[in-house]
């Protein structure tokens, strides 16, 4: 199921990472994500924010199996996706949530490339009589692209003449 170029894990987290944004386009926090990461709610996390951030930045890249587990859960992904070779994010969530699908692999593992290209045209009509496109369909869904609002950072420290510049015009009220 690998399907060729390699995409580095950082850069898929970071795909993951804008899919998970609220409604005011921000993205969650290394410390959101780490708490995500427990198998049950309130439980303890598979990554701390520290691993986590290390990940998205590509500071680390070759996390464990429970770690790997651990960000499929906190992002809403398949493991597998993940995994290096493994790009088809939308192949991968419909084998992973679709028993039916599952099911139509299983019965064409032998039948080889004639059985999978039998399958392909049969997939096309039904999306046809769906009043779906025939277009191919990408491997990662596109998202709406939303600038994340500049965060509120530290002022820049003033020299001695523009804090006493600024002391005064805050005085005198301009």
């Amino acid at each position: 199921m690998p399907s060729g170029l390699d995409v580095p894990l950082s850069s898929k987290l970071a795909l993951l990472l804008r899919r998970k944004r609220d409604r005011d386009g921000k993205a969650p926090s290394t410390r959101a994500i780490a708490a995500a990461t427990a198998a049950t709610p309130g439980g303890k996390p598979a990554l701390t924010h520290q691993v986590v951030n290390d990940l998205l930045n590509g500071a680390k890249d070759n996390p464990s199996v429970s770690q790997l587990e651990g960000l499929a859960r906190a992002f809403d992904a398949p493991v597998a996706y993940l995994l290096p070779e493994y790009n088809g994010l939308t192949s991968l969530g419909v084998y992973e949530k679709q028993p039916d699908a599952r099911e139509a692999l299983r019965l064409i593992h032998d039948l080889g490339e004639a059985g999978a290209a039998e399958l392909r045209q049969a997939a096309r009509a039904i999306r046809l009589r769906h009043n779906k496109s025939d277009l191919d369909i990408p491997e990662v869904p596109t998202l709406p692209e939303t600038a994340e609002p500049p965060r509120p950072g530290r002022r820049r420290r003033l020299s001695f003449t523009e804090a006493a510049e600024r002391a005064v015009s805050d005085l005198e009220g301009t």
